[in-house]
C-alpha cells in the first residue's frame, strides 16, 4: 500500500515561482496552493499542512501579516512556515523570525535548498503535534486521576458516615445522597423482614418505580439499559437513570464506584438487621431479669414472714405442754438456728440480687451504647423526575 505523501502548502501570487515549487515538491509532497495570504488561512484551518511556503509580497495580506495570523490560530500555530523571497537583506529576515518564522528562502531558489528546508520543516512540524498529543494525553491522564480519586473521597465519605447509621430509613437517605454528588439522579430501596424502604433523588417516587426495583432484585448483580443502572445486592438495589453512556471512561469508573458505594450499604443493612435483633433480646432478657429478681424479693420476704410466725406460735404452745424452762430453751435454740441458716441463705441470695442488678445494668447500657449514634439528618437532593422505563 502506498504511504499517503504530506501535504505541504504554497502562498505566493506569481504563477511562475508556484509552478517551479511544484516541479520541485510533487514527487515528495502532496501540494495546495493559495493565492492570497486570506485564502491561504482559509486552507491551512479547513486542511493543515505539515509545512507552509509563505511569500513575503502580496496584495492584501502580506506575508508577515498573514504568518502572524496563521501563529494566533490553534489549528494552525504550530505549523513550520518557511518565508520566500528576493530580499535578503538582515531586516527582512529578522521580521520573518518576529512573526514566527521558522527559516528564510532567498530568491531564486535552490531546488535541492528547497526540498532539504521543507523535510526539515515538515521533520519539525510533526515532532511539534507528537508533543503536543503527548501533552494532551497526560493531561487527560492526570485529569482523570485527579476526578477518579476525587470520585473516590466521594465513596470514603460515605463508608465513613454508614459507620453511624442505625435505620434502614438513614442508610437509604445517605446513599441516595452521595450517589448524587457524581450528578446521578437515583434510587435506593432496602428490604429488612419487616419493612420496604425506598428513597430517590427525585420526588415523589413513580409506584412503578418501586414495585419495578423490588421484582428485580434477584435478577443480577448489574443491569443495564440505556442510561438506566441498576445494581443489587442483598437487602439493597439501587436505580441510576442518567449513566454518561457518551463518556465509556466515566460510565466504567462510576459503575465501580457505585458497586463499592452499594456493597457498603448492603453490608450496613445487614449489620443494622443484627444490632436490632441484639437490641431486641438484651430488651427481653433485661424484662426476664427484672421479673426473676422481684419474685426472688417477694420470696424471701415470705420466708421471713413464715419464719416470725413459726417462732410466735411455738413460744404460744409452751404454755400447753408442760414442758421445762430447759426443754422451752432446747427447742427455742434448734429454731433459732434455724432461722440463723435460714438468714444466712438470706445473705447469700442478697448477694445474687446484686449480680442480677449488675447484669441487668450491663444490659441497660448495652442497649443505650447500641442507640447511640444520632439520626442521619442530610437532606435529600432533588433533582429532575425522570419516567421509569426499562
Amino acid at each position: 500500500m502506498t504511504e499517503q505523501k504530506k501535504q505541504v502548502l504554497i502562498v505566493d501570487d506569481a504563477p511562475t515561482d508556484i509552478q517551479f515549487v511544484i516541479e520541485n515538491l510533487k514527487d515528495e509532497f502532496a501540494i495546495k496552493v493559495a493565492g492570497t495570504g486570506r485564502k491561504a488561512l482559509e486552507l491551512a484551518e479547513a486542511y493543515p499542512p505539515v509545512a507552509i511556503l509563505l511569500d513575503v509580497t502580496m496584495p492584501e495580506l502580506n506575508g508577515y501579516e498573514t504568518c502572524e495570523k496563521l501563529k494566533s490560530i490553534d489549528a494552525t500555530k504550530d505549523i513550520e512556515v518557511l518565508f520566500v523571497s528576493a530580499n535578503d537583506s538582515i531586516e527582512e529576515i529578522l521580521k520573518g523570525y518576529e512573526v514566527g518564522g521558522s527559516d528564510y528562502i532567498v530568491k531564486p531558489v535552490n531546488p535541492e535548498e528547497l526540498r532539504r528546508k521543507v523535510r526539515l520543516a515538515v521533520q519539525n512540524t510533526e515532532a511539534r503535534f507528537s508533543v503536543v498529543s503527548e501533552k494532551k494525553a497526560a493531561m487527560e491522564a492526570a485529569m482523570t486521576a485527579i476526578m477518579d480519586a476525587s470520585e473516590q473521597a466521594f465513596v470514603v465519605g460515605f463508608l465513613r458516615q454508614s459507620f453511624n447509621v442505625t435505620s434502614f430509613k438513614d442508610l437509604a437517605k445517605l446513599t441516595v445522597e452521595y450517589t448524587s454528588k457524581f450528578g446521578l439522579a437515583n434510587t435506593v430501596q432496602i428490604r429488612g423482614p419487616w419493612e420496604t424502604i425506598t428513597v430517590s433523588s427525585a420526588l415523589p417516587i413513580a409506584p412503578l418505580e418501586s414495585e419495578l426495583m423490588y421484582r428485580l432484585a434477584d435478577s443480577g448483580r448489574i443491569l443495564e439499559k440505556g442510561k438506566r443502572l441498576i445494581l443489587n445486592f442483598p437487602l439493597v438495589s439501587q436505580l441510576v437513570k442518567n449513566m454518561p453512556n457518551d463518556d465509556p471512561d466515566k460510565c466504567g469508573r462510576l459503575r465501580d464506584h457505585l458497586a463499592l458505594i452499594i456493597e457498603g450499604a448492603s453490608n450496613c443493612a445487614k449489620n443494622i438487621l443484627v444490632n436490632d435483633e441484639i437490641a431486641r433480646l438484651i430488651e427481653e432478657s433485661n424484662e426476664t431479669l427484672l421479673q426473676i429478681q422481684k419474685l426472688q424479693t417477694n420470696q424471701k420476704e415470705t420466708n421471713m414472714k413464715i419464719m416470725d410466725r413459726l417462732m410466735d406460735e411455738v413460744q404460744q404452745s409452751f404454755l400447753t405442754f408442760g414442758m421445762s424452762e430447759e426443754q422451752e430453751d432446747l427447742v427455742l435454740s434448734k429454731i433459732r438456728d434455724a432461722v440463723d441458716d435460714t438468714l444466712d441463705n438470706f445473705e447469700a441470695g442478697l448477694k445474687i440480687d446484686e449480680e442480677l442488678k449488675n447484669i441487668v445494668e450491663r444490659l441497660e447500657d448495652a442497649t443505650v451504647h447500641m442507640q447511640v449514634s444520632e439520626p442521619y439528618s442530610g437532606e435529600e437532593n432533588s433533582a429532575d423526575d425522570d419516567d421509569f422505563l426499562l
